[in-house]
């Protein structure tokens, strides 16, 4: 499960401009499919990295003594059991 990334928008010139450089020398379609297979796999790890990234910071918020409800205060988007969720397998990855 991720949090939310409201408030958070990727720029769409800057994501057309990412994906070009992947595949604008690839002309043939199978091979056009396979590259962005390969770099969306890709690209979904580095976002799984990410929240797990966030998970910790929350925890470690919250262990300096930010309540959950503060840090749904501070993360646009969230709710209380979200924020305990991601809280809890930050928890894990701290240890």
């Amino acid at each position: 499960m991720t949090m939310p990334t409201t408030g958070y928008e990727a720029e769409s010139s800057d994501v057309a401009a990412e994906v070009a450089s992947h595949l604008e020398d690839i002309t043939d379609p199978l091979e056009r499919y396979h590259r962005a297979t390969a770099a969306q796999a890709h690209h979904k790890a580095v976002a799984a990295a990410f929240q797990k990234e966030r998970d910790k910071a929350l925890a470690e918020m919250n262990a300096d003594g930010h309540s959950y409800e503060k840090l749904t205060t501070l993360v646009p988007g969230t709710t209380r059991p979200g924020i305990q969720k991601a809280v809890e397998r930050g928890r894990k990855l701290l240890r």
